[in-house]
């Protein structure tokens, strides 16, 4: 113990620097929060630059989740898988582009009528705000300045160019262009997941290192299609019956276009509290085009809220049950943030990938803590 001693103090004496260890330091907290919240801002950044690549890839893994049962089940029926797909593609497809077509036409018919309805409603402001004198007296200073203002110049030789933003029949073409380029990806996306999804997990399960993780790969992947597949078609059917009641009850009451407001109250409800509002403003700026009186103009859109309210209160729980429960909160600020992210789609796939994040959190030991503040109970 002695000569250890000495030898330690010699090599102090000496100036010999003990040998440095090859670990790397550990992290403090404040370091590891700050490489974390980097790391999280360096993924949305990703999600958001590679909005064109990621959107086709989640609506097909999301239908393929959809529409995987049904294969399996043609597959069972010694139909090769392949086959299967194809055949559930094209029933699929073709029950969707029967349905744009039938609603395409009034669809662009109401969009024609958009500035008509705008100015209508206009004018109806207009003249309620006429009725005093004061606002009279004021929009004729402002007509008497704005012409004022836009007389011709003294000089013949200046010439006035007007920049004009283009309309909404451009939008719409931009609209449709980048939804049949999206769809056309998606279709042959969801088509090789539904062909060779299967053969792919399995491979990727096999490389894995360890039992365990294989046997929680497995489960959280049977889960995840199995509850998604319910609760996607448990939610399809209830969205479709909303509709045609909604198209059956405005056809009885003469309101114009029915079958095209059903498809749309069906489409909206995908997106929970903003569908439904989205809805009855759309109902009461067509009522207010349409009918002349109080009555007429609030029966649509307040039927339609209680309507939606009942099913809220009712029909909801009963059908898809408390596994399926989510908070509120989380679904309004999760909503905002796909719409953030992506637009539009975002929005509708908020709800459908907020589920999926769910049951992925349930069958996971260290994230059913998230699962928690997920669900609502």
């Amino acid at each position: 113990m002695a000569h250890g001693g000495e030898a330690d103090e010699q090599g102090t004496s000496t100036g010999i620097a003990p040998q440095a260890s090859n670990r790397p330091l550990p992290l403090g907290k404040s370091t590891a929060w700050a490489v974390h919240i980097i790391a999280i801002l360096a993924v949305l950044y990703t999600m958001k630059v590679a909005r064109d690549v990621l959107l086709p890839i989640t609506l097909a893994v999301i239908f393929a989740l959809l529409l995987g049962p049904a294969v399996n089940r043609l597959q069972s029926w010694r139909l090769p898988r392949s086959l299967a797909a194809l055949v559930i593609l094209a029933l699929s497809l073709g029950a969707f582009g029967g349905g744009v077509y039938m609603l395409s036409e009034p669809a662009l018919e109401w969009l024609g009528k958009t500035p008509e309805a705008v100015a209508n409603l206009r004018e109806e402001f207009h003249a309620v705000d006429s009725n005093s004198a004061e606002v009279d007296a004021a929009s004729r200073s402002f007509d008497s300045l704005e012409k004022a203002l836009s007389s011709q110049p003294s000089n013949p030789q200046i010439t006035q160019v007007v920049l004009t933003e283009p309309g909404w029949r451009s939008e719409v073409w931009e609209t449709a262009k980048n939804f049949g380029v999206y769809g056309t990806l998606s279709v042959i996306m969801l088509f090789f997941l539904l062909t060779a999804g299967d053969a792919l997990l399995k491979r990727f399960i096999h490389t894995l290192p360890s039992q365990r993780d294989k046997a929680t790969v497995i489960g959280v992947a049977t889960a995840a299609q199995e509850q998604m597949s319910r609760y996607l078609t448990t939610v399809t059917a209830v969205n479709f019956a909303v509709g045609l009641v909604t198209g059956c009850a405005l056809w009885v009451a003469d309101f114009p276009d029915p079958a095209l407001w059903g498809a749309m109250a069906a489409l909206l409800r995908y997106i929970p509290y903003l569908g439904v509002s989205i809805m009855i403003g759309l109902l009461a700026i067509i009522s207010s085009v349409t009918y002349d009186t109080i009555a007429m103009i609030l029966a649509a859109p307040l039927g339609f809220a209680l309507f939606t309210a009942i099913v809220g209160q009712f029909v909801d729980p009963l059908v898809h049950g408390l596994r399926f429960s989510l908070n509120p909160i989380v679904v309004f600020l999760w909503i905002f943030f796909w719409g953030w992210l992506w637009g539009a789609p975002g929005v509708l796939l908020a709800v459908p990938l907020l589920t999926l994040v769910q049951v992925v959190c349930q069958h996971s030991q260290r994230l059913t803590p998230l699962a928690h503040i997920i669900g609502s109970e």
